[in-house]
């Protein structure tokens, strides 16, 4: 059986920052996992169940909340360079992305007994912002800007310019 993938150098190379972006952010987000007692007690691992928040903006807006818009920024940004997107399908796997960290979180806290990382609804909330941030900030910002650009200084825009605005 023979394979014939066609992909352009320009595809291929978001398609592997992609790759390595969703890397460091399942390690940002998983990793570490303490599974030993000695860790717990040496580390001050919190109980699963106590530690949980189902109460939308409950603590209202913080730092965390923050790390948790742009972590899924760069979702939104490059979703769109390797597949087809629009704003509802960034919404779905922006709210995917959310809850598959935090199932995650939870799934390791309750092998572990113990978690040091908070199952919380804000996380899912501010993960699927970001990630709608990111897109509207590629569709609106940037395609104005590309667009003020070529006429402006007429410009003939390169393989990747074009990429980029025809996605």
């Amino acid at each position: 059986m023979k394979f014939k993938f066609k992909k352009s150098f320009t595809y291929i190379l978001f398609f592997t920052i992609m790759y390595i972006y969703f890397c460091n952010v399942i390690n940002l987000t998983q990793f570490p996992i303490y599974i030993d007692d000695d860790q717990r007690k040496a580390f001050g691992g919190q109980n699963v169940w106590k530690e949980m928040n189902f109460i939308p903006l409950r603590d209202g807006f913080s730092m965390t909340s923050f790390y948790n818009i742009l972590m899924t920024v760069p979702l939104g940004l490059g979703l769109p360079f390797i597949t087809k997107a629009s704003f509802k399908k960034i919404f779905f796997v922006g709210l995917f992305a959310g809850i598959l960290f935090e199932t995650g979180q939870l799934l390791s806290a309750l092998y572990a007994g113990y978690t040091f990382r908070f199952v919380d609804i804000d996380d899912v909330i501010f993960n699927l912002s970001g990630a709608l941030i990111g897109y509207l900030i590629l569709f609106k910002l940037f395609k104005f800007i590309f667009n003020f650009c070529v006429k402006k200084f007429n410009l003939k825009p390169n393989a990747i310019i074009n990429h980029i605005h025809n996605t």
